[in-house]
């Protein structure tokens, strides 16, 4: 066994065989005659397709031939096994997974095409559940991230829904070990889930985790009901009903401990909520998690979005991925970044909420992308109102004005031309949108914009921190009306590019960081900088659930010299405080970057925050990031009032000042003030 640098064992790691194996059509026979050929390996599997992807501490292959040859399985493939090791919460998270799919994997995968098999999965994942410590409210965020992964669900109503609730509730609080009439090896595989759950736990408790423990918990789910064979369908039905049983306020609800003893007959739950299977459901779906969410609320917008089929502008996009809470790429450069895309719905939302447009408008909008936010922009202005949508490359005008007319959007034109100069020959509007981001404001376009109107613009403020800026004439300034965290794809190709670099980092892994024209790094020390040792430090700030970060980066991205830049991907050692990466300080050749470690007080489950240095100044850098985090946690943190902001152009920008310099960015073309009103 070796340690890492605080002394922690790291564990070692094995190189499992990995095959596709393909089954024949009627596949449960060929399943178990696989089970019966393996007997005696350690293995573990996924199912894709109409086959399973097989891992195996040996080799596997004459074993395979055979069963080839004896015409169980339809053939195999070699290939390389690649873990979803930052999924399941690092190195160590990985071998707790690895450690349950092997105790789980014979019986799955003898018993496809049996029934109860998501009942089965249910009670393995609540035992899972109990043994990882989480209250009820815990539980329940497990399943919502579950079903968050799963394709949208139509909800039941009235005496379905009370009986499928009754059904999931008895089995989520049945005690899985006391199972009447379980098959041979039954306990075993529950002792091994729940050995699972204590070890994430001891895991997530020393701050050994890398993501934390529900999210781990959610990925352990989709395999678990993979391994049983429910389909994605079924699993979101079961997520939503998890969810519905867990912020339930009724007696007998979901237990975190074991219950009685389990009933002589369990429950099966008949698929009483069922994926959406056609464009009319997912718009209503999507529609609804917009309006439950609060990112819509205007009776105009909802409309729109309820009656846009999404898809149709994203015709080479599946219906189920369509509309997920995501960005669709559209577009990439010649080294794979994307340079365009349609953004999440709820990003979509949160800009039509700001922009405020009403029946009658013309609207300007610059990122045409698809169309699909032009489209529904023009529904929203209608009647009587127009848009037009602006893109700097042809191919996109064409696909957007395309995508337009066939859905019948007869009020909104897409047009070539750089959205940072805007359409002088429509002008004024009465709303300008941008759906790009910009590295300072166009001001060519503030003089479109008509008396009263308003200009809604995602705006980097120094780094990669941008928000969302709602910005309205305030005599020769600017106000914001409405400043939401966004970030978007930058212009480019215009009188407004925001040019930024991606500096990937040397060695193993795809961790990059975004830089900018505005910091002073060196960029080639950079690349190598996370093989540099690290000095980690904690604030003794805690994070508790549903704790912001955006106020936290908006103040270190003014009081440190370079900002914030994201630094996304993975890598071993790299420990970010989310899954997706981190945000990192910047100063010459060295960073220091956000991470996290999990602890509970008398208070609950809490997040420290911590910084990771690298590079010649890495540790002074860290230390200086620690320092500001604990001044912005001591003069109120999260609990301080929202900051305002304030804007203004060319001359005018004399005219704003702030008694604290560093909340004053001034740009090549505009000034922005923040107006922090903070304890202290």
């Amino acid at each position: 066994m070796t340690f890492n640098d605080e002394n922690l064992p790291v564990p070692e790691n094995t190189s499992w065989w990995h095959a596709s194996v393909a089954f024949p059509t009627q596949h449960r026979d060929a399943a178990r005659a696989l089970t019966t050929a393996l007997a005696g390996q350690r293995f573990h599997f996924l199912r894709k397709d109409a086959g399973v992807r097989l891992r195996t501490e040996q080799p596997a292959t004459d074993l395979l031939d055979q069963l080839v040859a004896d015409r169980v399985l339809t053939g195999w493939t070699g290939g390389i096994y690649e873990p979803e090791t930052h999924a399941f919460g690092g190195p160590e998270g990985m071998a707790v997974a690895h450690d349950v799919f092997c105790a789980d994997s014979p019986a799955a995968l003898a018993q496809t095409g049996t029934p109860g098999a998501r009942e089965r999965a249910v009670m393995l994942l609540s035992a899972m559940i109990r043994a990882a410590g989480l209250d009820p409210f815990e539980a329940g965020d497990v399943y919502a991230q579950w079903e968050a992964l799963r394709p949208p669900v139509t909800p039941p109503h009235g005496l379905a829904l009370d009986i499928a609730l009754s059904a999931m509730r008895r089995l989520m609080n049945a005690d899985a070990a006391l199972r009447p009439d379980a098959e041979a090896g039954w306990a075993e595989r529950v002792a091994a889930f729940e050995d699972a759950g204590r070890r994430l736990r001891l895991l997530a408790d020393d701050g050994r985790l890398i993501r934390g423990i529900r999210g781990v918990l959610a990925h352990h789910a989709i395999f678990a009901f993979n391994r049983a064979g429910v389909p994605a369908e079924t699993q979101a039905a079961t997520a939503w009903l998890g969810r519905h049983v867990a912020f339930s306020t009724g007696e007998g609800d979901v237990s975190t401990r074991k219950s009685a003893p389990a009933e002589p007959s369990l429950p099966r739950m008949e698929t009483t909520v069922t994926s959406a299977t056609d464009p009319h459901q997912h718009r209503e779906a999507l529609s609804q998690r917009l309006v439950d969410s609060g990112h819509l609320r205007s009776r105009g917008a909802i409309d729109a979005f309820r009656t846009t089929d999404r898809h149709a502008f994203l015709p080479d996009v599946d219906l189920e991925n369509a509309y997920k809470e995501d960005a669709v790429p559209i577009k990439h450069d010649e080294h794979g970044e994307m340079i365009s895309c349609i953004s999440a719905p709820s990003i979509v939302a949160t800009q039509l909420e700001q922009l405020g447009a009403q029946p009658g408008h013309k609207v300007l909008e610059a990122g045409a992308a698809t169309g699909y936010n032009a489209a529904l922009l023009g529904k929203i202005v209608s009647p009587g109102g127009q848009v037009w949508t602006l893109d700097v490359d042809q191919d996109l005008v064409a696909g957007a004005g395309k995508h337009l007319a066939d859905a019948g959007i007869d009020n909104a034109t897409a047009v070539m031309a750089d959205g940072a100069a805007g359409l002088p020959e429509h002008a004024p509007y009465d709303r300008i949108i941008f759906t790009v981001g910009a590295g300072d404001v166009p001001v060519k376009i503030l003089d479109q914009l008509a008396p009263g109107g308003r200009l809604v613009l995602p705006m980097r403020i120094r780094g990669s921190i941008s928000r969302s800026f709602a910005f309205e004439r305030d005599g020769e300034t600017w106000k914001t009306v409405s400043c939401e965290m966004a970030t978007f794809i930058p212009l480019r190709k215009g009188v407004c590019d925001d040019v930024y670099t991606l500096v990937p980092m040397a060695g193993d892994g795809n961790v990059r960081l975004e830089t900018f024209s505005e910091q002073d790094v060196d960029r080639d020390a950079l690349r190598t900088v996370l093989d540099h040792q690290q000095t980690k430090l904690y604030t003794g700030v805690k994070f508790r659930q549903g704790s912001a970060w955006e106020w936290l980066y908006l103040y270190l991205a003014c009081v440190l010299p370079n900002g914030l830049s994201r630094l996304p991907g993975q890598r071993p050692g790299f420990t970010p405080h989310f899954g997706w990466g981190s945000m990192a300080a910047l100063d010459g050749g060295s960073l220091a970057y956000l991470t996290i470690r999990e602890g509970e007080d008398t208070e609950g489950r809490y997040w420290e925050i911590g910084v990771i240095g690298h590079g010649e100044a890495g540790t002074d850098l860290a230390e200086r990031v620690v320092d500001e985090i604990r001044a912005w946690d001591a003069t109120g943190g999260n609990d301080a009032p929202e900051p305002g902001f304030r804007m203004a152009v060319a001359d005018s920008r004399d005219r704003l000042a702030s008694s604290d310099p560093r909340f004053v960015v001034d740009k090549p073309y505009s000034r922005l003030v923040i107006d922090w009103t903070r304890k202290g």
